[in-house]
């Protein structure tokens, strides 16, 4: 069955798109060196998630905190995050019930948090940062979405 003309520039710019797409995750691979994070997968009983995780703020040497929050039907445990003259920042999330977006708006941190797995991210905050940021679910989560919020406040002393 002979091929129309049409039908060869198509398969020649699907092709073309193809290898275009091959070689940017190529290079992005082996000369940028972006890579899937991987390591352990820590798993969490999502009933028992906030006893087990006990959600909350921890500061791990002077400026380094981890964060521990747990979403569930609609808000964030904790509600309010305090960091004083925060330099990294790594948060430990998971959820109880659906899947939840969790995002720090005005800045990079966006992760989706799944029930059973404690997502990480770790965000070094910029030397000018401070003040309050919202935290936004930005994944659909049910009737009451756009009631799940929180914030992060970054107080400077120095």
């Amino acid at each position: 069955m002979p091929f129309h003309g049409e039908e060869k520039i198509w398969v020649g710019v699907v092709a073309a798109m193809t290898i275009i797409f091959l070689g940017a995750l190529a290079y992005a691979a082996w000369v940028i060196g972006l890579q899937v994070p991987g390591g352990d997968v820590q798993l969490v009983d999502p009933q028992k998630a906030l006893t087990e995780l006990t959600p909350g703020v921890r500061e791990v040497a002077p400026g380094r905190y981890e964060v521990t929050v747990v979403g569930r039907m609609w808000r964030w445990f904790p509600y309010n995050i305090t960091l004083v003259d925060p330099v990294e920042v790594k948060f430990r999330l998971t959820a109880l019930d659906v899947i939840h977006g969790f995002q720090i708006v005005g800045t990079n941190v966006n992760v989706m948090v799944f029930p059973g797995y404690v997502a990480e991210i770790t965000w070094k905050v910029p030397p000018d940062a401070k003040g309050t940021y919202l935290i936004v679910c930005n994944e659909y989560c049910g009737l009451g979405h756009h009631e799940m919020y929180g914030f992060v406040n970054i107080i400077r002393t120095k």
